[in-house]
C-alpha cells in the first residue's frame, strides 16, 4: 500500500479539478504555477485597483496606510499563501518517507500488517473524498455572506481600503476572493494535518513492536517526530499574519511591543503544543514498552550482576585470570549503556529538536518586530550586552 507514488497532499478535489484544467502533471512540479496563480488571484487585482485610486504606495497615496503599508496584508498575502502552497510537496515527502519506513520496517508486527495496510487505504479514500473539501470551501466562503467590509482597518486610521468613509474596490475584493482563497488554503492544510493525526490514532490502536533498547530513545518511533516537525510550516505562515498584524499597530496606532509580548509567547507555545500533540497518541504504547523494558532488562542486569560478583569476588580461584584479560568488564559496561538506554526511553516520539524546530518555526517570523520597535543602534547594544 505504500509506494514512491503515495502522498498525503496530491489527492481530492481541488486536485483533480487542477489536474483537469492541465496544471497539475504527473511527475512534473507545477506547485510554482499554482502558487502564481493563487497570487495573481488574490494579489493582482488589489495592487490594480489601488494603484487606479492612489492607494496603492506611501508616496503618492491619498490616505495614510496605503496597500504596501499594510503589513497585515503583506504578511497575508505575500508570506503566508505562497509559501503554504510552495511548502506543501516537502511536507509531503517526508510524510511519505515516514510511512514508507513504518512499513518496511520491523515495527508493523506480520499479524497487523492486514490492519496496517486497511487504516493506509482508508487515509487514501478520505484523502480522495469530495466532502471534506467541499466543507473547507463553504467554510472559507462563509464569512462572505455574515460579514461587511469594517469602516477601517485599523480605528482612526484612513486605508486603502476606504475612501471618504465608503469602501473601495479594492477592499469588496479582498473581503469577497483573497481573504477566501487565504482561508481556502489554510482550511485544506488543516484538513490534511487531522487526516494525519486520524492515522496516528489508528497506528497507536494497532500492536506495533516497539523496543525499549532503539537508541533513538523513542522505541524506533523517532522518525515519526522528524515527519511531524514538518507541519512547522503552520506555525512559521501563523507567525508571519501575527507579525503583520503587531506591525501595523506598532507604526500606525504607536503601541508598544510589550502590549503584545503575552501574546506572542502564547503563540509560540501554543503552536508548539498543538503540532506535536498527536504524537501523544502513540504515548500509552512507549510507557507501556519502557515499563517492560525496565522490568526484563532489570532482571536481566541482575543475573548479570550476580554472575560477575561470584566469578570475580566471591569464588575467584587464586589461579584466574586477571579480569583485564577477560570481556567480563566489557560486557557489564555494555549491559550498563543498554539499560541506560532504555531507562531513559522517552513515553512520547518527541524529542528536544523536534521541539525547537517548531518554537524556531513560530519564532522566526517574529523577528521583524524587533526592529520596528528598537532602533538599530539599540539592537547593537542588546547583542553586544549578551555577547559581552
Amino acid at each position: 500500500m505504500i509506494n514512491d507514488s503515495f502522498s498525503l497532499m496530491r489527492g481530492g478535489l481541488v486536485f483533480r479539478l487542477l489536474r483537469a484544467l492541465g496544471l497539475i502533471h504527473h511527475g512534473r512540479p507545477t506547485t510554482k504555477l499554482v502558487t502564481a496563480l493563487l497570487m495573481l488571484l488574490a494579489v493582482a487585482p488589489l495592487v490594480v485597483l489601488t494603484a487606479i485610486d492612489g492607494t496603492l504606495a506611501s508616496g503618492f497615496s491619498r490616505v495614510r496606510m496605503p496597500l504596501l503599508g499594510d503589513y497585515t496584508l503583506i504578511a497575508r498575502f505575500g508570506v503566508a499563501l505562497p509559501l503554504l502552497v510552495l511548502a506543501a510537496p516537502v511536507c509531503d515527502q517526508f510524510i511519505r518517507q515516514a510511512l514508507v519506513h513504518l512499513s518496511h520496517s520491523r515495527i508493523i508486527d506480520p499479524v497487523q500488517r492486514v490492519p496496517f495496510d486497511a487504516a493506509i487505504a482508508r487515509m487514501k479514500r478520505l484523502r480522495d473524498s469530495n466532502l471534506p473539501e467541499l466543507v473547507c470551501a463553504a467554510a472559507a466562503i462563509a464569512p462572505v455572506f455574515t460579514e461587511s467590509l469594517p469602516m477601517g482597518l485599523l480605528r482612526g486610521i484612513s486605508d486603502w481600503g476606504h475612501i471618504d468613509g465608503h469602501g473601495t474596490p479594492a477592499g469588496y475584493w479582498m473581503l469577497y476572493v483573497s481573504n477566501t482563497v487565504f482561508r481556502f488554503v489554510s482550511l485544506i492544510w488543516l484538513w490534511r494535518f487531522l487526516l494525519w493525526t486520524w492515522l496516528l490514532w489508528r497506528f497507536s490502536r494497532m500492536q506495533l513492536d516497539v523496543r525499549a533498547s532503539h537508541p533513538d530513545s523513542a522505541g524506533g518511533l523517532g522518525f515519526l517526530g522528524v515527519a511531524q516537525q514538518r507541519f512547522g510550516i503552520l506555525a512559521f505562515a501563523g507567525g508571519a499574519v501575527l507579525t503583520g498584524y503587531c506591525m501595523n499597530h506598532m507604526i500606525y496606532l504607536d503601541m508598544d511591543i510589550n502590549a503584545f509580548k503575552h501574546l506572542l509567547v502564547g503563540y509560540v507555545i501554543t503552536a508548539v503544543v498543538v503540532l506535536l500533540a498527536p504524537l501523544l497518541l502513540l504515548g500509552p504504547q512507549l510507557a507501556k514498552a519502557k515499563q517492560n523494558g525496565i522490568l526484563l532488562y532489570g532482571m536481566l542486569g541482575h543475573n548479570a550482576s550476580h554472575t560477575f560478583d561470584r566469578r570475580w569476588l566471591s569464588e575467584r580461584a587464586p589461579d584466574a585470570p586477571s579480569l583485564l584479560d577477560t570481556g567480563d568488564a566489557s560486557a557489564v559496561c555494555d549491559f550498563t549503556s543498554v539499560y541506560a538506554t532504555v531507562r531513559g526511553m522517552a513515553i512520547v516520539p518527541i524529542s528536544r529538536w523536534n521541539i525547537g524546530w517548531i518554537a524556531l518555526c513560530a519564532a522566526v517570523p517574529l523577528t521583524p518586530l524587533a526592529f520596528v520597535a528598537l532602533s538599530f543602534d539599540e539592537i547593537l547594544q542588546h547583542l553586544a550586552s549578551i555577547l559581552a
